[in-house]
């Protein structure tokens, strides 16, 4: 326990001299050690001190435990509660709500080993704690809790927890009415109707949940069905403006491997899309051949197939069941390179 935890540290701190120089344990001392490690709201009302056994000598006494006999007692202090104590039962935004944990006057009795050490002519004590968490347990007071407090079983914890149950039926009613759509589209994007495909395809994409239009999307790029297929890749496209391109060498042409590393980063820049006849307009290239460097694009899209042409290089490019399109870049004195743009 962390509370226990920050007692068993304090006592290795808390020493104190004895009232005299000859009696090991006195009260005043002992209580005010106590006092230290007995946390608020608890307060000492009693402390009882029971001699034990002195350590056993060492085998082989040194000069230093000759020159500082020790005495050992059991101290048993009565704590009594200050104050009422708090469990939280529930937390809505700012409010909390309490039960009653401990009334005032809760009596607990708290056992710690006192260690006295005589040197220099006087008495220094040390206690450790034996039950620390006899004390836990009970909650804190209310104002050592945070939020607004409110009190369970009145009427404002009542009309709190009246809502908070309100608002939960209201998030689950949510949350199933929104599986119920994603199954509805799911099975009406997946169906055998393709006149039904598309009219939920467009209904997704021209509604305002991203959830839903990143379902549709899926779904039609990883269809059979190319006209549906073709609408995706129109969406996906209209909606960006730089798409990066990735290239790998090819196993037939070994200089293709420099070529990839001394190409550099490939990016197809949209600067204007035409969904109706799927024309593409921008800039295709990579810094590192002066061939390949970016320059004007003619482009088209038919059905799931992408062809770009710039001054020295043409990509070629068709769908595939992972969500990429995969082809060929082609350019004027350098090998072919395998392409792809992940549809992300």
């Amino acid at each position: 326990m962390v509370m226990a935890a920050l007692w068993f540290a304090a006592a290795a701190e808390a020493a104190g001299p004895s009232d005299d120089g000859t009696t090991p344990f006195t009260n005043s001392a002992i209580r005010t050690q106590v006092e230290r490690l007995v946390p608020p709201p608890w307060r000492v009302e009693s402390v009882a001190v029971e001699p034990l056994p002195a350590p056993p000598a060492p085998a082989t006494p040194t000069s230093r435990t000759q020159a500082e006999p020790q005495a050992v007692a059991r101290v048993t202090a009565r704590v009594v509660l200050g104050a009422p104590t708090y469990l939280v039962e529930a937390r809505d935004g700012p409010v909390t709500v309490l039960r009653p944990a401990a009334e005032p006057g809760l009596v607990k009795s708290w056992i710690a080993t006192a260690l006295a050490t005589r040197a220099d002519g006087g008495w220094t004590l040390a206690l450790a704690p034996q039950n620390p968490e006899v004390l836990d347990g009970i909650g804190r007071p209310a104002a050592e809790l945070p939020g607004r407090i409110v009190m369970a079983g009145t009427p404002e914890a009542k009309s709190m927890r009246d809502q908070i149950d309100r608002d939960s039926a209201q998030r689950a009613a949510e949350e199933a009415a929104r599986a119920a759509q994603i199954t509805e589209l799911r099975g009406r994007m997946t169906g055998p109707d393709r006149a039904v495909r598309l009219a939920a395809f467009e209904a997704a994409l021209g509604g305002n949940d991203p959830a839903l239009r990143q379902l549709a999307m899926e779904a039609a790029l990883q269809s059979r069905d190319a006209v549906l297929a073709n609408l995706a890749l129109k969406d996906w496209i209209a909606r960006r403006r730089a798409i990066p391109v990735q290239l790998y060498a090819t196993k037939e042409d070994p200089g293709s491997e420099a070529v990839v590393r001394n190409m550099g980063p490939m990016t197809l820049e949209v600067d204007g899309f035409t969904p109706v006849n799927g024309a593409l307009a921008g800039k295709l290239g990579a810094p590192g051949y002066s061939i390949a460097r970016p320059s004007s694009i003619a482009g088209t899209l038919a059905q799931t197939e992408l062809a770009v042409n710039s001054f020295g290089c043409a990509l070629t490019l068709r769908l595939t069941a992972h969500q990429t399109l995969d082809g060929l870049l082609r350019c004027q004195t350098l090998p072919t390179l395998i392409a792809r743009i992940t549809l992300d």
